[in-house]
């Protein structure tokens, strides 16, 4: 039996939080992945800090979804590893009979095609909270800064904020390279 990338265990969680974090705060749950040699396992530990959680369909067919398609990935890449999720509350009770009924939402189409727009809106909404409002408030706060403070007028201070966001891309995709 061969064995499985030290890599791909250690990237395992911070995948997870990078796919289950664009929708639920992190602050919620903590994830840890852990591989049994001996069996052939690896098993993603979900620990749930947020009690609603345990109970939100959305939340568990995410969790469900994403160890189907790691699973998925592992068997096209001739792995023997199976995945398995283990879904724990704050005081370690096992709440992975849940994961179940969940992994049902992601077969059954009807249900499944609700989910998805709840998912895409809860998607949209934390989108705004937590990037476009925040950027917008900040570029409105320079603009203004820059017309009452400094005195210029409206066109040369969003001139000037479009050029500081050039700069910045250009910057970004420079550094990226390196």
């Amino acid at each position: 039996m061969s064995e499985l990338s030290p890599d791909y265990i250690e990237t395992l969680p911070s995948d997870f939080e990078r796919f289950i974090g664009g929708f639920f705060s992190h602050r919620g749950w903590h994830v840890e992945a852990k591989y049994d040699h001996h069996e052939g396992r690896l098993f993603l530990e979900v620990k749930l800090r947020n009690g609603k959680l345990s109970s939100d369909d959305r939340f568990l067919s995410l969790i469900a979804f994403y160890v189907r398609s790691q699973r998925l990935l592992l068997r096209q890449n001739g792995e023997p590893t199976d995945v398995q999720c283990r879904l724990l509350d704050a005081d370690g009770r096992d709440l992975s009979s849940r994961l179940q009924g969940a992994e049902a939402y992601l077969d059954d189409a009807q249900r499944g095609n609700f989910l998805g727009r709840q998912l895409a809106w809860l998607s949209l909404r934390r989108r705004f909270v937590h990037s476009f409002l925040p950027k917008t408030l900040l570029w409105a706060g320079v603009i203004a800064t820059l017309m009452v403070v400094m005195g210029f007028s409206l066109t040369l201070a969003v001139l000037l904020c479009l050029a500081a966001t050039l700069v910045q891309s250009l910057l970004v995709g420079f550094l990226r390279d390196k």
